[in-house]
């Protein structure tokens, strides 16, 4: 039975460093272009006008958020828990000459060696709130975000979790939809803390976020092959991305979401 704890830095440390190397991998099939596609879009539309602007990549791994930000003549920091996952990150940024434009630390999301009010933009994408102590974690990311600056973040979906859990343990299933679990496995193997999307609001409305808007990630309902394919065409793609798009924001559904992914801005 799963326990209704937090998993230990150490082990996911260790996991994401043993994973560093082939972590990019995954971002070249079809389910994860779609994601990365999305997620261009949603950044794109909340990024502060100024370059100046200072942008914190949090739990952001091998930079591929940090990468296009920085291209794009922003002030990045990037923080990750990962060793492995940061040494991938700065090489990336070596070879396209923007090592020097990004400053990169080993930090846990709970605990941010950031000052007070640092960034007009917060993003922590890919589920670090999920894998970290996340009270601990929202309250950081909101202490790091100056007033009037926005955050974008995600986590793991508390019904999706459910359903997925119910051929396998009914009880966990239960226990979860019940609210009496806050812990569980996503479809990838990873244990986190599971949301449903009033539990992610009230968690950042407690940290003075206004919440501006939820949307949900939807994949399973694509064929695993597709998900993992490597070539498609044009039309297959944008049809797909057309009824996610669509789903996203329907607050009918929302909940079912594999993934929740938060837009709000400090008051």
């Amino acid at each position: 039975m799963l326990e209704d704890k937090p998993r230990k830095l150490k082990d996911v440390k260790r996991q994401y460093d043993e994973l560093s190397t082939t972590y990019d991998e995954f971002g070249e099939t079809f389910e994860s272009k779609q994601e990365q596609y999305f997620r261009r879009e949603l950044i794109r539309k909340h990024l502060p006008k100024q370059k100046d602007a200072r942008i914190l990549d949090a739990g952001g791994g091998t930079g591929r958020t940090t990468l296009p930000l920085a291209r794009m003549g922003y002030q990045v920091a990037l923080c990750d828990l990962s060793t492995g996952m940061l040494d991938v990150a700065r090489e990336k940024l070596r070879r396209e000459g923007l090592l020097e434009k990004v400053e990169i630390r080993e930090a846990d999301i709970a605990s941010l060696p950031y000052e007070d009010e640092l960034s007009d933009l917060i993003i922590c994408l890919a589920a670090p709130l999920s894998l970290a102590d996340s009270s601990k974690a929202a309250r950081e990311l909101t202490r790091v975000l100056k007033n009037g600056g926005k955050i974008i973040v995600d986590a793991f979906g508390r019904y999706r979790a459910a359903m997925r859990e119910f051929s396998r343990n009914p009880e966990v299933a239960l226990k979860l939809v019940r609210f009496e679990l806050n812990y569980a496995y996503d479809r990838h193997g990873d244990w986190g803390r599971v949301f449903s999307p009033e539990e992610l609001k009230e968690l950042f409305e407690r940290n003075s976020i206004k919440v501006i808007g939820i949307h949900g990630r939807f994949m399973e309902f694509i064929p695993k092959e597709i998900q993992e394919a490597k070539e498609w065409s044009e039309e297959l793609f944008s049809k797909v991305f057309e009824i996610k798009r669509c789903l996203r924001s329907e607050p009918s559904v929302i909940g079912m979401a594999e993934d929740l992914i938060l837009v709000g801005e400090k008051i």
